[in-house]
């Protein structure tokens, strides 16, 4: 199998554990798992049921996806550089002239000051066990690093330039092919396309929105009844 049917295989992976995710809500569970705040959403000015429940569907898919497609992330960067996971070090990349040590983060913001120490502290610990060891922060997507990352890297002494590499440069130098993000996009569309159908993530969630709204106003004669029974 190669290197880009695994991605593909990877990314159809997670778009099916999304639709999965999505096609298991309801509006009963919406109700009796207690997802919806009742006083939030009288703060922020629901009006009626379809409203509400994009919402709550929104941010129950956003948040699980969110977090799952993290661990997706590393893999893939595991894939595009054929490496191996470390021991401490997410992705492990050995070669002739240099040796990869990647800290894996989805995007530019995904990682605070502490981590950044921490990484820091790990990084300078492998280039003296390693001579040919290239440690750096791995981030998936973006432009650049978090004014966080780069500012406390110099304070520890690390050049974020050498050891913050982000989005399409990340890409570019695992696979050593110029414009590699592009056949990434192009491979999560044909994930997309495979896993579900042809349908889309987004289009699965309209779909759930609908029907959980018209579940709740067989249910419920109006909104304030509703939140209501969420106490």
């Amino acid at each position: 199998m190669s290197k880009e049917e695994q991605i593909q295989n990877l990314l159809s992976d997670f778009v099916r554990n999304a639709a999965d995710l999505i096609g298991g809500l309801s509006a009963e569970k919406m109700v009796s798992e207690s997802a919806i705040n009742p006083i939030l959403a009288k703060a922020l000015g629901f009006k009626d049921f379809e409203s509400l429940a994009r919402f709550y569907v929104y941010q129950r898919v956003g948040r699980s996806l969110v977090t799952s497609f993290g661990m997706k992330m590393e893999n893939l960067v595991k894939l595009v550089s054929d490496g191996d996971k470390g021991e401490w070090w997410d992705v492990v990349k050995k070669s002739t002239n240099k040796n990869y040590y990647m800290s894996v983060k989805s995007g530019p913001r995904d990682m605070n000051k502490d981590q950044t120490v921490e990484f820091s502290r790990r990084a300078r610990d492998i280039m003296k066990s390693d001579k040919k060891a290239f440690p750096f922060i791995a981030m998936g997507y973006g432009k650049k690093a978090w004014p966080v990352i780069t500012d406390t890297l110099r304070k520890e002494g690390m050049a974020p330039e050498k050891h913050a590499i982000v989005g399409k440069d990340l890409y570019e130098m695992l696979s050593g092919e110029k414009g590699y993000h592009l056949k990434l996009l192009r491979l999560v569309v044909n994930a997309g396309l495979d896993a579900i159908g042809g349908k889309t993530i987004v289009s699965l969630i309209d779909e759930k929105v609908n029907e959980i709204s018209n579940a709740f106003s067989r249910r419920y004669e109006t909104l304030d009844s509703l939140l209501e029974d969420t106490f």
